[in-house]
């Protein structure tokens, strides 16, 4: 019984490092995005990522705390300690899981407001002028929702937002790539070290949340056999 106590001590010490030390890479990439709102071209996007932002930061410092909590009902033995861990292991996974789906969510099928009304613009007969589709032209090197062929599909004149430095004079400045698909390729690729975290987490998560519960049988089922005996 001791030597199982003992290897799950061993164990929970491992988990509490991983989970602080994801707690700190989702802190680090809560404050990467974070940071990366200050730049121009973010005007146009909505308060999501900043929000997400935030969130990633909140929760990598409650990962942290709760890590540091774990610790300490290791080296005390404490019950009440480690099952109020247990507790906010699983709690954390659970708001992990819903923060990976939505980001998923997001990364496959969402389009910002304004993105979706310079779509509107771009098919409606009666808008002339700047839309908000060439802050994302601009900003993204696409062009149109699809492609380049939108505009001359509808035939619109070719904005100077779609060619390179705004230069369309040469045919080799013009952005080919729709804006849709180069946007949620964008998105993706912002989320990816996200759901690497997240997993890494929920699994961490899991396994410390399990071990806990069989630590805290271990401990009580040793402490009965002291008293049985004494």
């Amino acid at each position: 019984m001791y030597c199982t106590t003992r290897i799950l001590r061993y164990i929970l010490c491992v988990i509490n490092l991983l989970c602080a030390l994801n707690g700190c890479l989702l802190i680090w990439y809560g404050v990467w995005l974070l940071n990366s709102l200050v730049e121009p071209q973010h005007i146009v996007i909505d308060k999501g990522e900043k929000l997400a932002a935030i969130l990633c930061i909140v929760l990598g410092c409650v990962i942290v705390l709760t890590s540091v909590l774990g610790t300490v009902g290791l080296l005390r033995e404490c019950k009440r300690i480690l099952i109020s861990y247990a507790v906010l292991l699983v709690l954390l996974l659970v708001i992990q899981f819903i923060l990976f789906s939505l980001s998923y969510a997001a990364s496959r099928d969402r389009l910002p407001a304004s993105l979706k009304q310079g779509f509107d613009e771009l098919w409606d007969p009666l808008h002339s002028g700047n839309s908000t589709l060439n802050a994302y032209e601009q900003w993204l090197h696409c062009c149109g929702r699809n492609s380049a062929e939108d505009y001359m599909l509808l035939e619109r004149e070719l904005p100077a937002s779609c060619c390179f430095e705004r230069d369309c004079t040469k045919p080799v400045n013009l952005f080919m790539n729709g804006c849709e698909s180069t946007f949620k390729e964008y998105v993706s690729r912002k989320t990816a070290n996200f759901h690497t975290i997240s997993w890494l987490l929920i699994l961490t998560e899991f396994v410390g949340s399990v071990a806990t519960c069989y630590l805290v049988d271990s401990i009580r089922n040793h402490r009965d056999r002291v008293r049985f005996y004494n």
